[in-house]
């Protein structure tokens, strides 16, 4: 029987040591509204364009934006993802950045944060944060690797409504350390 996990593999463990792991380093669960999305990554085009074709039968494609000169194309599940308390609604899947090696594979988790990026970095001085990304548009993001050496990252704003934003906007690329978006 073809699955979602079958196209993307276990989502269930990998949001359970996501979430395990945050809470390890010292988040506290409860500034955060919930686990927004995940991200799939590929080492490819060729795989990119597949995954695309493969993930529709799970989910709606809500747009295709280019973020930082790739695309990265964002879909909307049919059944939400549920991992305890979390519902996850959406995946991403980037296309590989240029001249970088990626793993394919489930990469990342964001989560929504209750408060401003400059409250949230406060309150966590003593992590180590990429912040490239935290003048990015309509929805600044933080991020980190975990010690297990996956990824999570930090935003103000569900993905989905990120994307309807974009799209009223009419915003068709992003860049990061760009206050404004185009």
């Amino acid at each position: 029987m073809n699955t979602l996990q079958a196209v993307i593999g276990d989502y269930t463990q990998f949001v359970r040591e996501i979430v395990a792991e945050v809470e390890v380093v010292g988040f506290d669960m409860a500034d955060f509204m919930v686990v927004d999305h995940i991200c799939y990554r590929v080492e490819t085009l060729d795989q990119y364009e597949d995954k695309k074709t493969q993930l529709e039968a799970y989910g709606e494609r809500l747009a295709e934006t280019s973020v930082n000169k790739r695309p990265i194309a964002t879909y909307k599940l049919h059944q939400p993802i549920r991992v305890a308390s979390w519902r996850i609604d959406a995946l991403e899947l980037p296309a590989p950045k240029p001249g970088r090696a990626e793993t394919e594979g489930l990469e990342h988790a964001e989560f929504v944060i209750y408060d401003t990026v400059e409250q949230f970095l406060a309150k966590y001085s003593g992590m180590q944060f990429d912040t490239k990304a935290a003048d990015r548009g309509i929805n600044p993001e933080i991020g980190m690797r975990l010690p297990s050496g996956k990824g999570v990252k930090f935003h103000l704003l569900p993905l989905t409504a990120v994307v309807q934003l974009e799209k009223l906007l009419g915003v068709k690329t992003v860049l990061d350390g760009v206050r404004g978006i185009s």
